[in-house]
């Protein structure tokens, strides 16, 4: 549970020592201090936020050197854990029940993978007091997944959503309709970097999210009569800071508050059918033209979108070409979707174009929605998937050793002439019709310079050795060869959107000194483009 410090007066403090992270997760001697939210009309109180600390006497005190020593040790998710139930069994054994409302916050640096322990673990449960656990804006931007993913548990577990620390980045309120948070927390002091025009559209698209949704919109850091304005201006429900209320030790607050009395703050659910089922109702049959045309609209649509906006590719090389022409993806599918398009999601309108196999050879479908509830469920769907890591069969041992004394004859005859080698490894996975695969390498091999050799490795490995190559510009020279490997499978991919061709690359003298260190540089370098997903990764060796 990650946490906001208040201020404290500037002393020494002891340092850390490694076994004190380990003491307090061990001894559970976590403590929690309470910050009350107000309703910003009303003045009176209507839910509190636990903010978790070390051991006073200690070097870990501080949510920072908590975090950090967690961070450092390999432990986040375990302190997160450990954060939680403090905060819970403290709410608990005061008493608190609704309708007091809980806020937890959570690190999604340290989300546990599903099926280990989470929010759902032992010692979670909340008898009487609705708890909202709060997804930081940062976090979400940067990991949209694990975001996804810690909103699709806190539901599970009957709890509601918030996002927090809005106002850093506008780009986060594109996800507003993935994520669809039941608190929208507003950051003043961050708000305050912004220029006005910045923090007008801030009030317009949360102000639009609450008012479809009912979510209630909370403004954080109020720290004095002016912040109080600003908040009422921003159209918050919520107010906390300061100015409010500070945050104090459980006992120590609600001694000090009146029972709320409005009803607790409203968790939402969801309960509509898939995306999968929406865009099979949704799909029609149509040619490449077709879908073309449907994408370039997609994109000048997302070029000229007013309102911060994500991208999301659902995979093909069209689709991604389109994506280019607007800049870098913010977000990558996380899975296959048998198909390839992309998605456009801003706060008030999304869309979505889907390119799909139809039933016949040939044929295809065609999705084009404008729905903004089934874009939010596909973009989720997406992004929350968890794409397996790919495993590749190694090659076998005869071959390997072939290849590794043919990249060292080669290494030996270009250092008699002052040239260079180059080496690809090419990697063809997933599945397609039937001729499909030969289809692909077929025109791989006749992308190929004459002077160079295609040696096939295995049924999904390949290899292309460059000799000759002018020691100036020779990494260029194995680039464009890379380039012209991957355009001549543009077409085929998108043809068959589950195949995905991988390259990995390795140049000798430059980068390796020995054909067995170059083969272990161009495998390295293959696995890690294999493990990175999506069609046509290419990654040079670190």
């Amino acid at each position: 549970m990650t946490a906001l410090s208040t201020p404290t007066a500037p002393g020494p403090r002891p340092a850390p020592t490694p076994s004190e992270l380990d003491a307090i997760l061990r001894e559970g001697t976590l403590r929690t201090v309470f910050q009350p939210v107000h309703e910003a009309a009303t003045g009176r109180p209507v839910a509190l936020e636990a903010y978790v600390r070390g051991p006073a006497d200690s070097g870990l005190s501080t949510p920072a050197h908590l975090f950090r020593a967690a961070a450092v040790a390999g432990r986040v998710a375990e302190l997160d854990l450990a954060a939680h139930r403090t905060a819970l069994r403290d709410a608990t054994s005061l008493g608190l029940a609704a309708p007091w409302t809980l806020f937890l916050n959570s690190s999604l640096e340290g989300l546990p993978p599903a099926g280990a322990p989470g929010l759902d673990a032992p010692g979670l449960d909340a008898p009487g007091v609705p708890v909202v656990v709060d997804v930081h804006a940062r976090s979400l931007l940067t990991h949209p997944g694990a975001g996804l993913r810690l909103a699709r548990r806190a539901r599970a577990a009957g709890w509601g959503v918030a996002l927090d620390g809005v106002g850093a980045d506008l780009g986060v309120l594109a996800l507003l309709p993935v994520l669809r948070p039941d608190v929208v927390k507003l950051d003043l002091r961050l708000l305050a970097r912004r220029t006005a025009e910045e923090v007008a559209t801030v009030s317009a698209l949360v102000g639009a999210h609450a008012a479809r949704t009912g979510a209630r919109v909370l403004a954080q850091s109020v720290e004095d009569a002016g912040d109080h304005a600003r908040a009422v201006a921003l159209g918050a429900d919520l107010v906390q800071g300061w100015a409010v209320a500070r945050a104090a030790r459980p006992e120590d607050v609600l001694t000090a508050l009146p029972v709320p009395t409005t009803g607790p703050l409203p968790v939402t659910t969801t309960d509509r059918p898939t995306p999968a089922d929406r865009l099979a109702a949704a799909a029609r049959p149509a040619g490449a033209d077709a879908a073309e045309q449907a994408l370039t609209h997609l994109r000048l649509r997302a070029r000229h979108e007013p309102d911060p906006t994500v991208l999301v590719s659902l995979g093909g090389a069209g689709a991604r070409r389109h994506a280019a022409d607007l800049g870098p993806v913010a977000v990558r599918a996380h899975r296959d979707l048998d198909g390839h398009g992309l998605a456009v999601l801003s706060a008030r309108t999304a869309s979505v174009v889907l390119a799909r196999p139809g039933a016949g050879s040939g044929e295809r479908t065609l999705v084009v929605s404008h729905d903004p509830d089934l874009v939010a469920d596909l973009v989720e769907d997406v992004l929350t998937g968890e794409r397996p890591p790919h495993r590749p069969e190694p090659p076998a041992p005869a071959r390997t050793v072939d290849l590794t004394d043919l990249v060292a004859d080669a290494l030996e005859g270009d250092r008699r002439t002052g040239t260079g080698t180059g080496l690809l490894l090419v990697g063809v996975d997933g599945t397609c019709r039937r001729g499909g695969r030969d289809a692909v390498v077929r025109r791989m091999r006749r992308a190929v310079r004459s002077v160079d050799r295609w040696l096939p490795l295995a049924p999904d490995l390949f290899a292309v050795l460059l000799t000759g190559l002018p020691r100036a510009g020779s990494e260029g020279v194995v680039e464009r060869v890379a380039d012209a490997l991957l355009m001549a499978v543009e077409i085929a991919v998108d043809d068959h959107p589950s195949m995905s061709v991988s390259i990995g690359a390795s140049l000798a003298p430059q980068r390796a000194l020995t054909g067995a260190e170059a083969h272990r540089q161009a495998l390295a370098a293959l696995e890690t483009a294999r493990g990175a997903g999506g069609h046509c990764a290419r990654i040079w060796p670190v």
